[in-house]
């Protein structure tokens, strides 16, 4: 009796760590990307794509490209929506629209679509 049950008391282990971890993940993701929006140094640049969820992946991703203050080449970035459908319907840029980009300076990888980011998040 006790060992039919070690496998499904594992698996329901393995599962409420993972999205322990997960919940946490997005919460510091969801921070950065406030605090780049607050504290970000602003450019423009250009959506190169959306990519839409898929199977068990329920984020918009924004690709887009830009130049920094003083850089030679662009830097390409993505940015991660998690907003519902029905919120992004109305709000998100198509590919090849000019948007106000913000980046941390010291690392223009960091880098997300300012109007896109949510102060609540």
């Amino acid at each position: 009796m006790t060992a039919d049950l070690i496998v499904p008391i594992a698996l329901l282990i393995g599962v409420t760590v993972w999205m322990a971890i997960a919940h946490v993940m997005r919460g510091n993701h969801a921070r950065l990307q406030q605090e780049i929006a607050s504290k970000g140094a602003l450019c423009q640049g250009r959506v190169t794509a959306i990519q839409r969820p898929f199977l068990l992946d329920s984020c918009t991703r924004l690709y887009f490209e830009f130049e920094p203050l003083g850089a030679d080449t662009l830097v390409q970035c993505c940015h991660v929506d998690r907003r519902s459908d029905e919120e992004q319907l109305a709000s998100l840029p198509p590919a090849g629209t000019v948007v106000t980009v913000r980046y941390l300076p010291q690392r223009p990888t960091r880098a997300v679509i300012g109007k896109l980011v949510t102060s609540f998040a």
